[in-house]
């Protein structure tokens, strides 16, 4: 008997069939899209291992604990998702299976009905949906490999294992039982009188007034937030997934077009016109004739080689300046602290350059051998990202410094470091000496040495890297990196990112769309009574598309205007602590294009699933509708 009605149930009820196989072919394939790329993630990491230690062995790092996060939530979200649906869809036979219940059936041969039902309509959504997401996994982790070709040194593949597909089908089967069971479990339990006469919608004690549409919208203003004020439970995930991929999508690229603003501006454009190209050796000393021939090179304008070593001294109180005393150094930074003599502790970065290179950069200042550059920053009266700076120590006292048990005077001042892609240390005594002065106190530096190019012109650029390749030929210890390169590897990146941004909103954005498809088309039994009694009040066909038309604005526009309202603060904190003017970002990096192509995209979706629903409330006949609880 049980089969019988199935059957004919499965006949005859063509559209729930579509909606409950659309929803079981959706979850399977953003299940098996997900599992594919958490599967290619693992090998990976696998392959980095057995690269890096020989072993295969993988420790869950944050990146894939965050992903196993990313993958239980976005589970949970589609069992939700389909729990509300199939839910909306069985209370439809509440009718028919108070009946059954009336004449003898249990609730257990009930659930497990409607769990066959859904269990039969679904598996070949799910077994489709898994072969669909493989495809789609496959373009996702291709558009992934190409974009990290040029940041990787070892190849990378798409890989795929039959297990995966199994565990895929297996949780989504899991998924889809446990998603039908929940409500199956519920309408069993319902009494048979209250099934007949569909009691199974507890009534809402107290609804709200909404002044403010009510104001704006007039009474259809009302109606429509009053309905959607009934439905928020199977509306909450698809609200809630809106507002994270609109929320995450937003707030994301304003956050990386800061951080890529604050990135040229500190980096790019700072060290613009002090490099080209930089060659680093690791072992300095394997590196003997390398400069020379680097100097030779048809449009090399100057080349600098220095190292650099770190050391601390004891700075007595007399050789601070009269500026620092008055601020005090404690007050500059806290680390700072007096020992027993009155001295403090003060690091010591020393830049080692090449003879030349640092008579040229003694010339500038003055004649010496050891040359302090005499800054330190005042950050008592000035930002972080508006730096002031004062003198360190008095140029008026002659300053001997005890470095290792080795006095050394300190016979020069400069206020700036040598043309280096070096950033100034800050709260640190910086000196710079010869590489002669320096081996005069100690043995000579050993370690990396680094080679700053500078090029005559831009426009021979690639010949100079050409012939600079073709001398690293013979140094394989060493590496060439180029300044315009670097650039373009850094835009690659950003671009890069941008794009997974774009994949990890837009899969959000495709559960809470899916939610509202489910909450909207599922509920048309509902619907229809409910309009059923507005057009029994003298409601035209108008008034009913105007409360919907309310209802997929608030959907939209809510979750929008919520993350304008939020970031607009939050950017401004940001902009103030990068330094960087409101308008400087406005011209350059707001993501204002992406951003509306995100919101059209959403509005397009939620306006479909609204069209959708008003056309099967539309063909559905007055006396229909209203005899539909009868």
């Amino acid at each position: 008997m049980w089969r019988a009605y199935s059957r004919s149930f499965i006949k005859y009820n063509k559209v729930g069939n579509r909606f409950v196989g659309t929803l079981s072919f959706l979850a399977a394939t953003l299940l098996s899209v997900i599992s594919g790329m958490f599967y290619n993630f693992w090998m990976d990491q696998v392959q980095q291992s057995i690269m890096k230690t020989g072993a295969s062995k993988v420790e869950v790092t944050p990146a894939i604990a965050a992903y196993i996060v990313v993958f239980t939530t976005i589970s949970i979200a589609l069992v939700l998702m389909i729990h509300y649906a199939f839910a909306a869809t069985m209370a439809e036979r509440i009718h028919q299976l108070g009946i059954l219940q009336s004449v003898g059936a249990t609730p257990g041969q009930i659930r497990t009905t409607l769990l066959n039902e859904i269990l039969v309509l679904s598996l070949p959504a799910v077994v489709i949906g898994n072969l669909v997401g493989i495809i789609v996994c496959r373009g996702f982790m291709e558009f992934i490999i190409s974009s990290t070709e040029e940041f990787r040194k070892y190849t990378l593949h798409f890989t795929y294992s039959p297990m995966v597909l199994v565990g895929s089908l297996l949780f989504s089967v899991i998924t889809v039982a446990f998603s039908g069971w929940i409500p199956a479990r519920k309408l069993s339990r319902i009494p048979p009188l209250e099934a007949i006469r569909c009691g199974n919608e507890s009534g809402i004690r107290h609804i709200r007034k909404y002044r403010i549409f009510s104001c704006v919208f007039g009474v259809y203003g009302e109606l429509a937030c009053k309905s959607m004020y009934t439905r928020r439970k199977a509306m909450r995930v698809g609200n809630v997934s809106l507002f994270f991929a609109v929320f995450s999508f937003v707030t994301l690229l304003n956050m990386f077009g800061i951080s890529n603003l604050s990135t040229e501006r500190t980096y790019f454009d700072r060290f613009r016109d002090k490099w080209d190209f930089l060659i680093t050796a690791e072992n300095g000393q394997a590196c003997e004739g390398l400069q020379e021939k680097l100097q030779k090179v048809d449009g090399v304008n100057g080349c600098i080689a220095h190292g650099m070593v770190n050391r601390t001294v004891s700075l007595p109180y007399e050789y601070l300046s009269a500026q620092v005393r008055t601020l005090g150094m404690e007050n500059i930074n806290n680390a700072f602290v007096k020992d027993e003599t009155g001295a403090y502790q003060v690091a010591v970065p020393i830049y080692i350059l090449d003879d030349d290179s640092f008579y040229q950069y003694a010339g500038k200042t003055s004649h010496g051998q050891i040359i302090a550059v005499n800054m330190i920053w005042d950050s008592i009266h000035s930002k972080y990202t508006e730096r002031r700076y004062i003198p360190f120590i008095d140029e008026g006292k002659n300053i001997t410094l005890i470095l290792d048990n080795e006095p050394i005077t300190v016979s020069g001042f400069s206020y700036e470091l040598p043309a280096l892609r070096e950033e100034l240390e800050q709260y640190a005594l910086t000196l710079v000496m010869g590489e002669s002065t320096y081996a005069s106190f100690w043995e000579s530096a050993s370690g990396a040495l680094t080679y700053t190019i500078k090029v005559a012109d831009e426009v021979a650029h690639q010949d100079v890297q050409a012939q600079l390749e073709r001398i690293m030929a013979d140094y394989p210890d060493c590496t060439l990196e180029g300044r315009i390169e670097e650039t373009e590897n850094e835009y690659r990146m950003q671009q890069g990112l941008r794009r997974f941004i774009y994949m990890l909103a837009g899969l959000i954005a495709c559960i809470g769309i899916a939610n509202i498809f489910a909450s909207t088309l599922g509920q048309i039994h509902l619907r229809k009574h409910e309009f059923a009694g507005y057009f029994s009040m003298g409601m035209n066909t108008k008034g009913a598309v105007v409360i919907l038309a309310i209802e997929a604005a608030i959907i939209v526009l809510r979750p929008i205007l919520t993350t304008v309202l939020v970031n607009i603060p939050l950017m401004l904190w940001m902009l103030d602590a990068g330094g960087i003017s409101s308008m400087e970002f406005v011209t350059k990096r707001m993501p204002l294009i992406p951003a509306i192509i995100f919101f059209v995209m959403i509005i397009f979706f939620v306006t479909v699933a609204y069209l959708l629903g008003w056309r099967r409330i539309r063909d559905m006949n007055l006396s229909h509708m209203l005899g539909y609880n009868i």
